[in-house]
């Protein structure tokens, strides 16, 4: 009996080493079966990324081959949905062939792609259907496609989209839009495009119904519509609304929207949705500086303090070197929609290397949102204050008159990555206690951000500060009014203040004048943290006019940022050019936000 056994167990094995010499086992068990896939030819990136995304034989590519036959049909397969893919780049006479080179391992697939000519657009016609007869098209250009370019997929049906738009923007919310024909022409290796519309009935705006108020009045909402009862519609009046809205900060959702039926006088009904947030929001921040210390700041907001939308806030800062206390009250919509009244009042302690100032303050400003990006605002103030400066004490009552305009037009406000920031202050100033002080100072700021690579990856940000205070002695200007570099929020790596004019005993006495530029290259490597290497450098000076021939004083570092949904945490470390003997080795900084 054992040996049948061993007879029946040498029979197994035998036949087991036929099967596994057989070439479908072979490639099964070692993993021959395995290949690569490569695109040869004149395309660009966005080409073989959609070829890459259709390709079955790409997307096949880790599961088992039976055969190389069976590979030759998964290639073949790809073949149609190639041609497909480059006929919406506008390449529509292309030629693929492929090899498949079975002695590599892996086994390669190399597909020879030739694009052959570009298409380019030849014409735009419109085709008005219904009520499209009486309505005015756009001009194709405006719409995206223009004439002798080549023609793309993309561009059309974002032109398609484009004409929709452009119809709700006139009257008609209901409107149909699509590419009623495409002729391509092989023998001039042209195309022309036709984009039929029916505008559908025109519409006037009706009745607004507002749902989802508990503690905002309703009035509030009916004031930021910016169209009356009965006017055109026009939808980028809603998305007006929708945004002005937001930007209240009493909604944690906004939808404006429209009946899908007009009623009588070819009204249309509209309807907006709110959910208030909660109306009281309180802060709480840490920071620190070496030269300065640790900083603590504590904040309170009341959004909706009498149901109109008036916001009632609270700010208190404490540190080694400033004790501080503000109130503000802003008045929404006052006089005028894009127009706000903004009262503020504060006390400050000061302990600077500069000076020592205690102050308290009043101003109301009158602001006013000329566009999204577009903000000037002027106003009035009165400063009670005690400064010492090497001992000299001075008492101050500073009447001055704020100005400032602001462009901003960041895609962010707490981490941009495009776009740029411009701000200029202009505040003249008179001493109701020595008439004999007066000045106007001007500071400007011009900040800038490129994105270098997508997705924020490496964003280059730069900053540039000018500020000039118009009068030729020093003395008419008072201490905590002049012009300080050096620190956290200026020159990384020197002290704070501890750049410009000097004493004898090396204490800061402050520039009538400021010249400050940043820049820094901010690196994004993960979801939540980042890396910047920056560069600081700048003046204060003794003239009312920055003196360039002066050599500025040059700071630089690495920093870290951890990302989160209120901001970057930012934690610096710079280190002085030209080192005095002043200066430390270096200095750290932990905060809030990007520097700038």
């Amino acid at each position: 009996m054992k040996s049948k056994h061993y007879l029946l167990f040498f029979l197994i094995l035998l036949l087991a080493g036929i099967l596994g010499k057989s070439p479908a086992f072979a490639e099964q068990g070692t993993r021959e079966d395995s290949y690569v896939t490569e695109f040869r030819g004149d395309i660009d990136s966005s080409m073989r990324e959609i070829l890459n995304q259709v390709s079955d034989t790409v997307a096949l590519k880790d599961r088992p081959l039976v055969s190389i036959s069976q590979l030759q049909r998964r290639i073949r397969d790809d073949i149609p949905e190639f041609v497909g893919a480059l006929q919406s780049f506008g390449y529509y006479a292309p030629d693929i062939t492929y090899n498949i080179h079975e002695e590599d391992r892996p086994i390669r697939v190399v597909f020879e792609v030739n694009t052959g000519p570009a298409f380019l657009i030849k014409d735009i016609e419109f085709v008005p259907e219904g009520t499209g007869k009486d309505v005015e098209p756009p001009a194709a250009e405006d719409l995206g496609l223009f004439k002798g370019e080549r023609i793309r997929s993309s561009n059309v049906k974002d032109a398609v989209r484009g004409l929709d738009r452009y119809l709700k923007a006139r009257g008609f919310p209901f409107p149909r839009a699509w590419v009623h024909e495409l002729i391509i022409d092989h023998a001039d290796h042209s195309a022309t495009v036709y984009l039929g519309f029916d505008p559908g009935p025109r519409a006037f705006f009706g009745d607004i119904d507002v749902s989802g108020l508990e503690l905002v009045e309703v009035e509030l909402v009916q004031e930021k519509v910016p169209w009356n009862k009965g006017d055109e519609f026009s939808a980028p009046k809603m998305e007006k609304l929708r945004r002005d809205l937001s930007a209240t900060g009493l909604f944690s959702l906004v939808t404006v929207n429209h009946a899908q039926e007009l009623v009588e006088d070819s009204q249309l009904p509209m309807k907006v949705r709110v959910r208030e947030r909660p109306p009281r929001t309180l802060k709480a921040g840490l920071g620190y500086q070496s030269d300065t210390g640790p900083e603590l700041r504590l904040g309170w907001v009341h959004r909706n303090y009498r149901g109109r939308g008036q916001m009632l806030a609270a700010d208190l800062h404490l540190s080694a070197v400033e004790r501080f206390l503000g109130v503000d009250y802003t008045i929404p919509s006052f006089r005028q929609p894009e127009q706000k009244l903004v009262l503020k009042s504060s006390f400050r302690d000061e302990f600077q290397e500069a000076y020592d100032a205690t102050s308290i303050s009043i101003t109301g400003m009158l602001e006013r949102d000329y566009t999204d990006s577009l903000s000037v605002g002027a106003g009035a103030g009165y400063r009670l204050a005690r400064v010492e400066q090497l001992d000299e004490k001075t008492d101050l009552g500073l009447i001055f008159f704020p100005t400032y305009l602001v462009f901003d037009i960041r895609d962010s406000e707490l981490d941009p990555t495009q776009g740029l920031r411009f701000n200029l202050r202009l505040i003249p100033f008179v001493d109701t206690m020595d008439l004999e002080t007066r000045f106007l100072k001007t500071y400007a700021s011009l900040s800038n951000y490129l994105e270098l690579l997508p997705e924020k990856r490496i964003v280059l940000a730069n900053r540039l500060a000018y500020g000039a205070i118009g009068t030729d002695k020093r003395k008419q200007v008072p201490p905590d009014e002049r012009f300080y570099a050096g620190g956290g929020g200026s020159i990384r790596g020197y002290g704070q203040q501890m750049v410009g004019p000097m004493d004898e005993d090396d204490n800061p006495m402050g520039g009538l004048s400021l010249a400050e530029i940043n820049t820094e290259l901010r690196f994004k490597i993960s979801r939540n943290s980042g890396l910047v290497m920056f560069l600081d450098g700048g003046q204060a000076y003794d003239n009312a006019y920055p003196d360039f021939s002066e050599n500025l004083r040059w700071g630089y570092g690495v920093g870290y940022r951890y990302y989160t949904d209120f901001g970057p945490i930012r934690a610096d470390i710079a280190f002085p050019v030209d080192r005095r003997d002043m200066d430390s080795a270096f200095q750290l900084y932990l905060s809030i936000g990007q520097a700038f």
